[in-house]
């Protein structure tokens, strides 16, 4: 997603000096306008902001603190915002550790995917100095048209987990409902006109419900993604002595996705987990035009995933 919002703030005027681990994202930028750099160190000396869009904790940690990191580039009055998902305590420790070299940081993660990027509809919730806060907004609101603040450091994270157990639990609900309509002989067209509309729907069902029909188990966020955060839910949950029973079950169903070599597909593949366990298909189920309830099935076929570039992890 780094590299649709990179394109954004070029677009507004900004100048920016990108850094990516893999060469394809840099030099795409450049041909924007951007200047290439081989560092996170030089990519933000001099800098008056710093964004980071990384997969995973321990990135965000070797990107900021490790060799060549921003910490060495940054100057005092440098503002870091870590747009990542990554664990809250985290960035509690890198806030602290920025912090005695004069360097503000705030965590911002996004939610809106991969189109919310390009179009700058992204939400962000942003935790950190109020006052780097403010300073920061109109750069962010560049990228986002709902900007909430939600605390001091890690209260940005913390709000983002929030959002990804309930991603979770509507996409498990989905699944289940369109399962069920299927082994039920029920026409799942109607089934989602039907429910859609009502105290039943959800954005994973309106937007997900119709990829999961067509077997389009293109990414508009990475199985493999939603995995890894509610990984992160978890461990802060065990922190918190929370039991999160549902979101328990999403993690070990999304575990086993990844275990299959599927963690690249989009969240919706997650109805092929629960199709293996129901040994029942959607895919190629024809509604008994009887009423009869008819429930026989075909095997799923194959899924052929599209080609796609590979997205800008930092800049």
């Amino acid at each position: 997603m780094g590299k649709p919002m990179a394109k954004r703030l070029l677009e507004a005027g900004h100048h920016l000096r990108v850094y990516n681990r893999s060469r394809r994202p840099i030099d795409e930028l450049a041909a924007h306008g951007a200047t290439p750099t081989g560092s996170p160190r030089e990519a933000a000396s001099g800098a008056e902001f710093v964004i980071l869009m990384l997969p995973d904790t321990p990135e965000v940690v070797e990107v900021v603190l490790g060799v060549n990191g921003v910490v060495e580039g940054a100057s005092p009055g440098t503002t870091v915002i870590d747009m990542s998902t990554v664990s809250p305590e985290t960035e509690r420790e890198v806030g602290r550790r920025l912090a005695d070299v004069g360097v503000k940081y705030l965590d911002a993660p996004v939610t809106g995917g991969t189109i919310g990027a390009e179009q700058g509809t992204l939400t962000i919730m942003v935790g950190g100095d109020y006052e780097a806060f403010r300073r920061a907004e109109p750069i962010l609101s560049l990228l986002g048209n709902k900007i909430i603040y939600m605390g001091p450091s890690g209260s940005g994270q913390l709000a983002k987990l929030c959002n990804q157990v309930s991603v979770a639990l509507s996409l498990l609900g989905t699944c289940e409902a369109l399962l069920l309509a299927s082994k039920a002989g029920l026409d799942l067209k109607k089934v989602l006109e039907a429910i859609s509309t009502g105290a039943g729907s959800s954005w994973q069902l309106v937007n997900l419900g119709p990829r999961i029909m067509a077997r389009d188990f293109d990414p508009g966020f990475k199985a493999e993604h939603l995995a890894k955060d509610l990984r992160i839910v978890s461990e802060t949950a065990h922190t918190l002595s929370l039991p999160l029973p549902g979101t328990a079950i999403v993690y070990q169903l999304l575990k086993s996705l990844v275990a299959k070599g599927k963690g690249a597909l989009g969240t919706q593949a997650l109805i092929t987990v629960l199709e293996e366990l129901a040994s029942h298909h959607l895919a190629g189920h024809q509604p008994s035009l009887s009423g009869s309830g008819d429930n026989s099935c075909r095997s799923a076929p194959p899924y052929t995933p599209r080609p796609r570039p590979s997205p800008s992890q930092s800049f």
